[in-house]
């Protein structure tokens, strides 16, 4: 089967599980799925199926996979699929090598006012994780949550930050 043919139609739920088990056959691959992240034409789709991969299999993604997928956050303009990369990097164990540029990335997320809720959710969560023995950057992250939680309080975010920054609270003597 072709993959790049399938998903330049739009896929559904039912779809995404086939393509699944067809990967679970050996029949595609998590490769050729990341190489289509870089085919503009079809990378939303793609994206749709690797965080559904990843959430079911999370060891799908190896090392180089994450750093390929570190690299495409940088670049990338299209908020379907940076969302799709953010949820599926808080699946899986970010390996040391990403941090920086993880770290970097979903700062700039976070600061930009103009980024999508769902990006600076998902971007949070990879950063809460990332950050776990970085104190300063804690604190960071802290006050730029509560920053959004004062201009920016819809639901999702509210609940995600206020999580968050709870459990920043309870881990930081100040």
């Amino acid at each position: 089967m072709d993959l790049k043919t399938k998903l330049k139609s739009r896929i559904s739920k039912n779809e995404i599980v086939e393509l699944i088990q067809l990967l679970n056959n050996n029949r595609i691959s998590i490769e050729e799925i990341i190489d289509l992240l870089k085919n503009k034409e079809i990378q939303f789709q793609a994206s749709w199926l690797m965080t559904h991969l990843v959430e079911n299999k999370p060891s799908i993604l190896k090392e180089i996979h994450i750093t390929q997928l570190a690299e495409i956050l940088e670049h990338t303009t299209h908020e379907g699929l940076e969302r799709n990369i953010w949820r599926s990097l808080n699946f899986v164990e970010i390996p040391p090598e990403t941090h920086e540029s993880l770290i970097n990335t979903a700062f700039e997320k976070l600061e930009n006012h103009k980024t999508a809720i769902a990006i600076q959710v998902f971007s949070m969560s990879v950063l809460e994780k990332l950050l776990i023995k970085e104190v300063e950057l804690q604190k960071a992250l802290k006050a730029i949550l509560e920053l959004k939680l004062e201009r920016q309080p819809t639901p999702g975010l509210k609940s995600r930050a206020t999580k968050i920054i709870n459990k920043i609270n309870s881990k930081i003597d100040y």
